[in-house]
Parts: structure tokens; sequence; C-alpha cells
């Protein structure tokens, strides 16, 4: 048999193995592209499948660890209830298009990704979370022990080289803490706003006798930079005090709050 006969064989020996390989990708890949998309912020615990079909578990790790692989390994952190799920197409990528479909809720319809690797588009959805340990996120959460009952909603966003492009909210509503028997401490929203180059954070109270607002930004390099004011009103104002103390620097009525810069 001739050189190039081989050399033909051999070719194709390889591109098989590596569409094999491809096919059959576990979904744990997943997890990967996830830490370094995220700066290590978002990974995936208990991955099933493969990473065209598949499903886990959606874990905001703490700022402070070192988060492992999703290999079977437990990561710290705040973990989403619901098993997350995931369709990708395979030939789309042939030519460098994102065609995808994430499911977050079961009650909720799937969340649709689209355009390339480098800019991500995602579709408008949103997810509730009935009670969130906001403390398993780490500092500075894990100070007041704080939980609530979370919402978070989106219009179509998207991602261009690790940078948010639209907007976003969460609620946290009937807030508590574990350092104040006052309950609820009240509901509150954080507007989230990306322009391409930095994402804009405002927060405001809603309701409760615990009020909070403030304003501040994150971006890739400076990460977030965050005031805040509180201040106790109504018939708990006393009761709230010891807390105020243990959340910020006391000026006059208020209390400041400063994360970040």
């Amino acid at each position: 048999m001739s050189a190039a006969r081989w050399s033909m064989l051999l070719a194709a020996g390889v591109v098989s193995a590596l569409g094999s390989a491809l096919a059959f990708a576990p979904a744990s890949f997943v997890d990967l592209a996830l830490d370094r998309a995220t700066l290590g912020r978002v990974r995936l615990a208990d991955a099933n499948g493969t990473v065209w079909n598949g499903s886990g578990r959606m874990v905001l790790a703490q700022a402070d660890d070192d988060p492992t692989s999703a290999d079977g390994l437990i990561l710290t952190g705040m973990a989403v209830p619901n098993r997350i799920a995931w369709s990708l197409r395979a030939l789309p990528l042939l030519i460098g298009v994102v065609d995808a479909s994430l499911s977050l809720d079961p009650a909720r319809p799937p969340v649709r990704l689209s355009g390339t690797p480098a800019e991500l588009r995602i579709g408008g959805g949103g997810f509730d979370l009935p009670s969130a340990q906001l403390a398993k996120l780490g500092s500075p959460w894990n100070t007041i022990r704080p939980s609530a009952a979370l919402s978070m909603r989106w219009d179509g966003l998207s991602i261009r080289q690790g940078v948010l492009d639209g907007r976003a909210s969460i609620e946290l509503r009937d807030t508590a803490s574990a350092m104040t028997p006052v309950r609820p401490l009240g509901s509150y929203r954080i507007e989230i706003n990306g322009n391409g180059q930095e994402v804009k954070l405002a927060l405001s109270t809603l309701s409760g006798p615990l009020r909070l607002q403030g304003s501040g930004s994150w971006d890739r390099r400076a990460g977030v930079r965050f005031d805040a004011q509180a201040q106790a009103e109504g018939e708990q104002q006393a009761a709230l005090q010891s807390l105020l103390g243990l959340v910020g620097r006391r000026t006059g009525d208020k209390t400041v709050i400063r994360i970040g810069g």
C-alpha cells in the first residue's frame, strides 16, 4: 500500500476518533466553560449527559473559594435548587454559530441562546428561588447571614468578551437575617444595566422597616464597587440598631455600606 494511501487512512481515522470524542464529550466540560467565562463565580455540579444534551446544578461559588471541577466533587456556594438542562445543536457550530436552549425553571419556557462564541445572545427569561441562603455567597453576605425568596428576570441580553449588554432585575422578598429577630426586614430590588463596557447596579427598597438604597458598578478588572445607605424606620427602629452596627459605618441616623473600591 502506498504512503499516500496510508496517510489518507490515518487522517480518516484521526477525524473519526475526534468526531466520536466530541459526540460523547461529557457534560462536565460545560463547567470548565462556565468557570472561565465567569471567573470562577458560576459553576456546574452533578453534571449528567454530554455537552450537547445534559443537565446539572448551577452553583454561585464564593469569591474566596478555590472550586474544583464538577466531576462528582462538592462546590461551596449557593446552589440553585432546580436542575438546569440544556440542548446544543452541533451542526451550526461548524460555521461558528450557537443554537441552544436552556431550561432554568420547569415552570417557565426554555431560554434561547444564539449568536457566536464571541458574542452570545440570551433570550428573555427568569427563574424563582423560594428560599435562598445568601450567606453561602461569602463576603459581605456572611456577616449578617441573610435569607430571602429570590426572583430574577431579564430581557434579551448579550455577552461579548465577558461584558454584559442589556437589562435584568433581581428581587429579594421577605428578607431575614440570623442576626436579628425582626422578620421580615423588607423586600428589595436590584436593577442591573449593562452597556457593553461596564455593568451599573442600583438597589431600592420595595417595603419593610429596613430601608436600603444604593448604586454601584461591576467590571472584569475592578470587580464590584457599591455604595449604599441603610436606615431603620417605624416601630422596629430600636430593634434594628445592633444589625445596622454590623453592616457598615454610622453617619447620623443612617449607616453607610461600601463594597469594593
